[in-house]
Protein backbone atom coordinates (compact mmCIF):
# COMPACT_ATOMS: atom_id res chain seq x y z
CA UNK A 1 0.00 0.00 0.00
CA UNK A 2 0.93 3.64 -0.26
CA UNK A 3 2.04 5.60 2.54
CA UNK A 4 3.57 8.55 4.30
CA UNK A 5 6.66 7.12 6.45
CA UNK A 6 8.18 9.29 8.88
CA UNK A 7 11.90 8.29 9.60
CA UNK A 8 13.00 11.13 11.34
CA UNK A 9 14.35 14.75 11.67
CA UNK A 10 13.12 16.44 8.27
CA UNK A 11 13.01 13.02 6.42
CA UNK A 12 9.64 12.12 5.55
CA UNK A 13 8.74 9.58 2.11
CA UNK A 14 6.19 8.39 0.42
CA UNK A 15 6.60 5.06 0.32
CA UNK A 16 4.27 3.05 -2.70
CA UNK A 17 4.53 -0.58 -1.17
CA UNK A 18 4.62 -0.22 2.54
CA UNK A 19 3.21 -3.43 4.02
CA UNK A 20 -0.53 -4.04 4.00
CA UNK A 21 -1.80 -4.08 7.85
CA UNK A 22 -3.10 -7.62 8.90
CA UNK A 23 -4.97 -8.01 11.98
CA UNK A 24 -2.72 -8.82 15.00
CA UNK A 25 -5.65 -10.42 17.39
CA UNK A 26 -9.57 -11.37 17.14
CA UNK A 27 -10.60 -7.74 18.85
CA UNK A 28 -8.56 -5.82 15.71
CA UNK A 29 -10.11 -4.02 13.15
CA UNK A 30 -8.50 -2.86 9.61
CA UNK A 31 -9.82 0.29 7.89
CA UNK A 32 -9.54 1.74 4.62
CA UNK A 33 -8.97 5.18 5.33
CA UNK A 34 -11.18 7.85 3.39
CA UNK A 35 -9.67 10.80 4.91
CA UNK A 36 -6.74 11.65 7.22
CA UNK A 37 -6.23 15.19 8.23
CA UNK A 38 -2.68 16.81 8.68
CA UNK A 39 -2.05 18.95 12.13
CA UNK A 40 0.49 21.17 13.21
CA UNK A 41 1.76 18.75 15.71
CA UNK A 42 2.98 16.32 12.34
CA UNK A 43 4.51 19.58 11.05
CA UNK A 44 6.44 20.10 13.99
CA UNK A 45 7.66 16.92 14.41
CA UNK A 46 8.57 16.68 11.13
CA UNK A 47 10.82 19.61 11.48
CA UNK A 48 11.91 19.74 15.21
CA UNK A 49 11.54 16.68 16.29
CA UNK A 50 11.95 13.04 16.71
CA UNK A 51 10.04 15.01 20.11
CA UNK A 52 7.26 12.30 20.90
CA UNK A 53 7.72 9.57 18.78
CA UNK A 54 10.71 7.11 20.29
CA UNK A 55 13.82 6.11 17.76
CA UNK A 56 13.09 2.64 18.87
CA UNK A 57 9.74 2.76 16.63
CA UNK A 58 10.98 4.58 13.78
CA UNK A 59 10.34 4.07 10.78
CA UNK A 60 6.57 5.31 11.20
CA UNK A 61 3.14 5.68 9.51
CA UNK A 62 2.53 9.16 10.34
CA UNK A 63 -0.88 10.73 10.65
CA UNK A 64 -3.56 10.92 13.72
CA UNK A 65 -6.10 12.35 12.62
CA UNK A 66 -8.37 9.86 10.84
CA UNK A 67 -11.58 8.27 9.66
CA UNK A 68 -12.02 5.28 7.44
CA UNK A 69 -14.45 2.23 6.23
CA UNK A 70 -14.06 -0.64 8.42
CA UNK A 71 -13.42 -3.52 6.00
CA UNK A 72 -11.80 -6.30 8.39
CA UNK A 73 -12.75 -7.93 11.98
CA UNK A 74 -11.39 -9.76 14.40
CA UNK A 75 -13.49 -12.94 15.13
CA UNK A 76 -14.32 -11.84 18.97
CA UNK A 77 -15.34 -7.93 17.62
CA UNK A 78 -18.90 -7.11 18.51
CA UNK A 79 -18.84 -3.37 18.38
CA UNK A 80 -18.79 -3.08 14.50
CA UNK A 81 -19.46 -4.13 11.27
CA UNK A 82 -18.43 -4.14 7.77
CA UNK A 83 -19.10 -1.01 6.44
CA UNK A 84 -19.09 1.01 9.44
CA UNK A 85 -17.35 4.88 9.28
CA UNK A 86 -15.92 5.30 12.14
CA UNK A 87 -13.23 7.55 13.40
CA UNK A 88 -9.98 6.55 15.05
CA UNK A 89 -10.01 7.44 18.69
CA UNK A 90 -5.97 7.80 18.50
CA UNK A 91 -5.01 7.19 22.07
CA UNK A 92 -4.54 3.86 23.70
CA UNK A 93 -4.39 4.16 27.49
CA UNK A 94 -2.80 1.35 29.47
CA UNK A 95 -5.40 1.16 31.83
CA UNK A 96 -2.90 0.39 34.95
CA UNK A 97 -0.94 2.74 35.61
CA UNK A 98 -1.26 5.37 38.84
CA UNK A 99 -2.36 8.21 36.20
CA UNK A 100 -5.07 5.58 34.39
CA UNK A 101 -6.65 4.34 38.09
CA UNK A 102 -7.11 7.62 39.37
CA UNK A 103 -9.20 9.03 36.21
CA UNK A 104 -6.47 10.86 34.57
CA UNK A 105 -5.82 9.36 31.25
CA UNK A 106 -4.03 11.87 29.66
CA UNK A 107 -0.94 12.06 31.86
CA UNK A 108 -1.07 7.78 31.21
CA UNK A 109 2.74 6.54 31.15
CA UNK A 110 2.54 3.68 29.11
CA UNK A 111 0.07 5.60 26.37
CA UNK A 112 0.28 4.62 22.94
CA UNK A 113 -1.27 7.04 20.00
CA UNK A 114 -1.24 6.49 16.43
CA UNK A 115 1.39 8.14 13.76
CA UNK A 116 3.33 8.92 17.30
CA UNK A 117 3.96 5.22 18.76
CA UNK A 118 1.77 3.26 17.03
CA UNK A 119 1.26 3.13 12.39
CA UNK A 120 -1.13 6.07 11.53
CA UNK A 121 -3.32 6.77 8.97
CA UNK A 122 -1.35 8.73 6.27
CA UNK A 123 -2.03 5.27 4.20
CA UNK A 124 -4.65 3.64 2.87
CA UNK A 125 -5.54 1.31 5.40
CA UNK A 126 -4.53 0.95 9.37
CA UNK A 127 -5.02 -1.76 11.78
CA UNK A 128 -6.39 -0.81 15.22
CA UNK A 129 -8.19 -2.28 18.07
CA UNK A 130 -11.88 -2.21 17.41
CA UNK A 131 -12.56 -0.78 21.10
CA UNK A 132 -11.38 2.28 20.08
CA UNK A 133 -13.04 2.84 16.50
CA UNK A 134 -16.07 4.85 16.80
CA UNK A 135 -18.96 4.42 14.76
CA UNK A 136 -20.47 7.84 13.01
CA UNK A 137 -23.90 8.92 11.86
CA UNK A 138 -24.13 8.12 8.68
CA UNK A 139 -25.91 11.32 7.84
CA UNK A 140 -22.60 12.87 8.56
CA UNK A 141 -20.72 13.56 5.47
CA UNK A 142 -17.27 11.20 6.06
CA UNK A 143 -14.66 13.81 5.70
CA UNK A 144 -15.54 15.41 8.78
CA UNK A 145 -14.91 12.55 10.81
CA UNK A 146 -11.47 13.17 11.01
CA UNK A 147 -11.98 16.48 12.23
CA UNK A 148 -13.40 14.31 15.30
CA UNK A 149 -9.87 14.35 17.13
CA UNK A 150 -8.82 18.04 17.27
CA UNK A 151 -12.70 18.32 18.09
CA UNK A 152 -11.87 15.89 21.14
CA UNK A 153 -8.69 18.07 22.16
CA UNK A 154 -11.16 20.36 22.50
CA UNK A 155 -13.68 18.73 24.64
CA UNK A 156 -10.84 17.13 27.17
CA UNK A 157 -9.10 20.40 27.76
CA UNK A 158 -12.60 21.68 28.27
CA UNK A 159 -13.71 18.51 30.86
CA UNK A 160 -10.63 19.26 32.94
CA UNK A 161 -11.29 23.03 32.95
CA UNK A 162 -14.75 22.63 34.99
CA UNK A 163 -16.45 24.97 32.88
CA UNK A 164 -19.91 26.07 33.78
CA UNK A 165 -22.45 27.37 32.14
CA UNK A 166 -22.44 31.39 32.40
CA UNK A 167 -18.95 31.35 33.14
CA UNK A 168 -17.06 34.15 31.45
CA UNK A 169 -14.42 31.63 28.91
CA UNK A 170 -11.65 33.18 26.49
CA UNK A 171 -10.06 31.09 23.79
CA UNK A 172 -6.71 32.61 22.75
CA UNK A 173 -5.68 31.56 19.00
CA UNK A 174 -8.65 30.54 16.69
CA UNK A 175 -6.82 28.11 14.20
CA UNK A 176 -8.36 24.58 14.15
CA UNK A 177 -8.51 23.61 17.72
CA UNK A 178 -9.54 27.07 19.08
CA UNK A 179 -12.42 27.75 16.70
CA UNK A 180 -13.48 23.45 17.74
CA UNK A 181 -13.08 24.83 21.46
CA UNK A 182 -15.32 27.75 21.06
CA UNK A 183 -17.74 25.38 19.64
CA UNK A 184 -17.60 23.13 22.45
CA UNK A 185 -17.75 25.86 25.37
CA UNK A 186 -20.85 27.14 23.57
CA UNK A 187 -22.51 23.78 23.77
CA UNK A 188 -21.60 23.91 27.72
CA UNK A 189 -23.36 26.81 28.33
CA UNK A 190 -20.30 29.34 28.77
CA UNK A 191 -20.25 33.09 27.42
CA UNK A 192 -17.06 32.97 25.22
CA UNK A 193 -14.64 35.97 23.95
CA UNK A 194 -12.47 34.66 20.69
CA UNK A 195 -8.94 36.08 20.41
CA UNK A 196 -6.91 36.24 17.30
CA UNK A 197 -5.23 38.45 14.87
CA UNK A 198 -6.74 37.34 11.80
CA UNK A 199 -9.70 38.64 10.93
CA UNK A 200 -10.55 35.07 9.15
CA UNK A 201 -11.06 33.34 12.35
CA UNK A 202 -12.57 36.03 14.06
CA UNK A 203 -15.22 35.87 11.56
CA UNK A 204 -15.27 32.03 12.05
CA UNK A 205 -15.66 32.14 15.75
CA UNK A 206 -18.11 34.64 15.41
CA UNK A 207 -20.30 32.47 12.92
CA UNK A 208 -19.86 29.50 15.55
CA UNK A 209 -21.61 31.55 18.46
CA UNK A 210 -18.68 33.11 19.73
CA UNK A 211 -20.27 35.94 22.15
CA UNK A 212 -17.36 38.83 21.28
CA UNK A 213 -14.10 38.57 19.34
CA UNK A 214 -11.11 41.25 19.41
CA UNK A 215 -8.04 41.52 17.56
CA UNK A 216 -5.45 41.06 20.20
CA UNK A 217 -3.21 43.56 18.34
CA UNK A 218 -5.31 46.34 19.51
CA UNK A 219 -3.66 49.10 21.82
CA UNK A 220 -6.92 48.81 24.04
CA UNK A 221 -7.22 44.93 24.08
CA UNK A 222 -6.66 44.38 27.98
CA UNK A 223 -9.47 47.11 28.43
CA UNK A 224 -11.89 45.84 26.23
CA UNK A 225 -11.96 42.40 27.96
CA UNK A 226 -12.08 43.81 31.63
CA UNK A 227 -14.89 45.99 29.91
CA UNK A 228 -17.08 42.85 28.81
CA UNK A 229 -16.47 41.10 32.35
CA UNK A 230 -17.52 43.95 34.67
CA UNK A 231 -14.13 44.55 35.35
CA UNK A 232 -13.24 41.26 36.82
CA UNK A 233 -11.74 39.64 33.88
CA UNK A 234 -12.18 35.96 32.41
CA UNK A 235 -13.27 32.85 34.98
CA UNK A 236 -11.10 30.32 32.18
CA UNK A 237 -8.84 31.30 29.60
CA UNK A 238 -7.99 28.30 26.82
CA UNK A 239 -4.57 28.92 25.33
CA UNK A 240 -4.51 27.00 21.79
CA UNK A 241 -2.42 29.22 19.57
CA UNK A 242 0.93 27.30 20.57
CA UNK A 243 2.96 31.12 20.06
CA UNK A 244 5.25 31.92 22.09
CA UNK A 245 3.38 35.22 23.35
CA UNK A 246 0.08 33.42 24.04
CA UNK A 247 0.94 32.26 27.12
CA UNK A 248 1.45 35.16 28.68
CA UNK A 249 -1.79 36.25 27.14
CA UNK A 250 -3.51 34.00 28.46
CA UNK A 251 -2.32 34.38 31.83
CA UNK A 252 -2.56 37.92 31.68
CA UNK A 253 -6.35 38.38 30.96
CA UNK A 254 -7.28 35.30 33.38
CA UNK A 255 -8.73 36.68 36.73
CA UNK A 256 -7.96 37.10 39.73
CA UNK A 257 -8.06 33.24 40.82
CA UNK A 258 -9.07 31.78 37.67
CA UNK A 259 -7.75 29.02 35.32
CA UNK A 260 -5.60 28.97 32.58
CA UNK A 261 -5.69 26.14 30.40
CA UNK A 262 -2.45 25.35 28.41
CA UNK A 263 -3.68 23.37 25.08
CA UNK A 264 -0.77 24.63 22.43
CA UNK A 265 1.98 22.50 21.90
CA UNK A 266 5.44 24.74 21.67
CA UNK A 267 7.94 24.28 19.48
CA UNK A 268 10.88 26.08 21.89
CA UNK A 269 11.08 26.83 25.68
CA UNK A 270 9.03 29.40 26.53
CA UNK A 271 10.04 31.91 29.77
CA UNK A 272 7.76 34.04 32.11
CA UNK A 273 7.19 35.80 35.74
CA UNK A 274 5.74 33.20 37.84
CA UNK A 275 4.63 36.26 40.00
CA UNK A 276 2.03 36.69 37.89
CA UNK A 277 0.26 33.61 38.93
CA UNK A 278 1.47 33.46 42.50
CA UNK A 279 0.06 37.06 43.52
CA UNK A 280 -3.06 36.85 41.96
CA UNK A 281 -3.78 33.07 43.17
CA UNK A 282 -3.80 31.78 39.38
CA UNK A 283 -4.28 28.37 38.87
CA UNK A 284 -2.27 27.05 35.51
CA UNK A 285 -3.53 23.70 33.84
CA UNK A 286 -2.01 21.67 31.18
CA UNK A 287 -3.74 19.76 29.03
CA UNK A 288 -2.63 17.24 25.90
CA UNK A 289 -4.91 14.48 24.26
CA UNK A 290 -7.69 12.89 25.59
CA UNK A 291 -8.90 10.54 28.29
CA UNK A 292 -11.36 7.96 28.29
CA UNK A 293 -15.11 8.98 26.97
CA UNK A 294 -13.49 12.31 25.71
CA UNK A 295 -13.99 11.15 22.24
CA UNK A 296 -17.52 9.55 22.68
CA UNK A 297 -18.76 12.82 24.27
CA UNK A 298 -17.06 14.59 21.11
CA UNK A 299 -19.31 11.93 18.23
CA UNK A 300 -22.47 12.55 20.46
CA UNK A 301 -21.54 16.46 20.06
CA UNK A 302 -21.25 16.10 16.21
CA UNK A 303 -23.83 13.82 15.51
CA UNK A 304 -26.11 16.41 17.49
CA UNK A 305 -25.20 19.39 15.31
CA UNK A 306 -23.22 20.82 17.94
CA UNK A 307 -19.95 20.77 16.46
CA UNK A 308 -19.53 21.69 12.86
CA UNK A 309 -15.87 21.12 10.83
CA UNK A 310 -17.11 21.70 7.34
CA UNK A 311 -15.35 25.81 7.76
CA UNK A 312 -12.18 24.20 8.53
CA UNK A 313 -11.46 22.13 6.22
CA UNK A 314 -9.01 24.45 3.92
CA UNK A 315 -8.22 21.96 0.99
CA UNK A 316 -8.49 18.17 0.38
CA UNK A 317 -5.96 16.83 -1.24
CA UNK A 318 -4.80 13.28 -2.41
CA UNK A 319 -2.06 10.87 -0.65
CA UNK A 320 -0.06 11.05 -3.36
CA UNK A 321 0.58 14.97 -3.01
CA UNK A 322 0.64 14.85 0.96
CA UNK A 323 4.38 15.87 0.75
CA UNK A 324 3.91 19.02 -1.48
CA UNK A 325 0.15 20.21 -1.50
CA UNK A 326 0.01 18.88 2.33
CA UNK A 327 3.91 19.05 4.52
CA UNK A 328 5.37 21.49 2.60
CA UNK A 329 2.06 23.66 2.09
CA UNK A 330 1.42 23.61 6.14
CA UNK A 331 4.97 24.79 6.78
CA UNK A 332 4.76 27.82 4.68
CA UNK A 333 4.44 30.85 6.01
CA UNK A 334 0.41 30.95 4.85
CA UNK A 335 -2.20 31.90 7.99
CA UNK A 336 -5.07 31.02 6.22
CA UNK A 337 -4.57 27.13 6.22
CA UNK A 338 -7.03 25.36 8.98
CA UNK A 339 -7.00 22.03 7.95
CA UNK A 340 -5.66 19.80 4.64
CA UNK A 341 -7.39 16.80 4.08
CA UNK A 342 -5.39 13.91 2.84
CA UNK A 343 -7.48 11.15 1.06
CA UNK A 344 -6.06 7.96 -0.51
Amino acid sequence: MKALIYYGNKNIKLENSWQDPKLNDEFDSIIKINYTSICATDIEEWQFGPNYIQQNDLPIVHGHEITGEVIEIGKNVKNLNIGDTVAVNNVIHCKKCFWCLNGQGGACVGMKVAGFALDGGLSEYMRWPSTHLIKISDGIPKKYGALIEPSTVATHAIRKSGVKPGDNVAVVGCGTVGLLTVQVLKAAGAIVTAIDIRKESLDLAKSFGADFVYDSRKNDFIEYLLSITSGIGHDIVFETAGAHVAPKIAIDITRRGGKTILVGIYSKELSMNFNDIVFFEKEVIGTVGSSPGDMEATVMLLNQGKIDPSSLVSETIKLDNVIKGGYEKMNSSSKSIFRILVSP
